[in-house]
């Protein structure tokens, strides 16, 4: 297969294998069945109730907890968060030594648990 440049007045023919390869890379981590529903817990959003993983629960629960101490001060909890701020906040209450997927699991927990909480859909984490 051959790749075709053109300019006004000289047409170039680039085979495919002069292109650079990232040699070494390792295919990704296959992704947690979805089938599997014994390493998933229940969450429960206002009546609606999920199946999540470990990591994300925890995630959520961590949100719930940060937005809540939050709330107590006399300004309030932030409605909105940069991205800076959503970072720093995160990296405070993310438990150490998660695997890099799990980092992003509990990342997509703790934004959920924050978004319901500034919501308002859950007034504090409760016990499941």
């Amino acid at each position: 297969m051959l790749n075709d440049t053109e300019t006004t007045s000289i047409r170039t023919t680039v085979p495919v294998l002069s292109v650079p390869q990232r040699e070494g890379t390792q295919e990704p981590a296959p992704l947690p069945s979805l089938r599997n529903f014994d390493t998933y817990v229940p969450l429960r959003i206002v009546k609606a109730r999920y199946l999540v993983s470990r990591t994300l629960k925890d995630g959520y629960l961590a949100a719930c907890k940060a937005y809540a101490d939050m709330d107590k001060n006399p300004g309030g909890a932030y409605i909105f968060l940069t991205g800076y701020e959503y970072a720093h906040l995160a990296r405070q209450h993310m438990p150490g030594k998660l695997s890099r997927l799990d980092t992003y699991e509990w990342h997509r927990g703790f934004l959920l648990g924050w978004n319901v909480s500034t919501f308002g859909l859950e007034s504090r984490p409760r016990k499941q």
